[in-house]
């Protein structure tokens, strides 16, 4: 027995146009536009349902988070003030001696010739 081949699935294919760039790119800001729409209208429906708080808990709320946080900044500094007492009292911090780089003074086979800064010799001649 012979398979039916269904035509349909032909014709659809047959029936879709390729779509130039122009309007790829057409399709795209509308179908980026349909979605930003949406997102927006989500976004207002759900900033209605939000209860703001008053100002005396705003105030509260704003305080307890710079206190902690000025709290922490605390503790960092002692820990790392701790730190580094005990690491230079060790000698982990101990500098070590620079080192010089000197130029061996001339000789007075080679004479040294010194001119001002910017000045040009010019030969005339």
């Amino acid at each position: 027995m012979a398979k039916k081949v269904s035509k349909g699935k032909q014709d659809t294919q047959s029936r879709k146009q390729k779509l130039g760039f122009w309007q790829k790119l057409a399709k795209s800001f509308a179908v980026t536009g349909k979605k930003l729409k949406t997102f927006f209208t989500n976004l207002r429906s759900e900033l209605k349902r939000v209860i703001w708080p008053d100002r005396k808990r705003l105030i509260q709320s704003t305080a307890t988070v710079i206190a902690i946080c000025l709290m922490f900044g605390l503790i960092l500094f002692f820990i790392d003030s701790v730190l580094s007492g005990t690491l230079n009292a060790i000698g982990f911090y101990e500098p070590k001696p620079a080192t010089v780089v000197t130029q061996p003074a001339p000789t007075e086979s080679e004479p040294v010739v010194t001119e001002p800064a910017g000045s040009e010799t010019t030969n005339d001649g």
